[in-house]
């Protein structure tokens, strides 16, 4: 059988996640995340946004901002 790992990000996710197992009686277990666990997590979500916008620019559905206008609102 395959697993599905699923990443609730609030605690009202988490319980209403637990109550669809329960109800569809399918077998959930809960790990908690560490610290260092959750900020590679963070990393990986952010490169993954960054990767996502990247190719809506490349297809022209988004504009992104030249170095000198992100430098320029630092």
């Amino acid at each position: 059988m395959q697993q599905i790992i699923l990443q609730p990000q609030t605690p009202d996710e988490l319980r209403l996640v637990k109550q669809f197992a329960k109800v569809m009686k399918i077998k959930a277990t809960t790990v908690k995340e560490t610290p260092k666990a959750r900020k590679k997590r963070e990393i990986l979500d952010g490169i993954e946004r960054g990767l996502a916008e990247i190719k809506l620019h490349q297809k022209g559905k988004i504009t992104l901002k030249t170095a000198q206008q992100v430098l320029d609102e630092l």
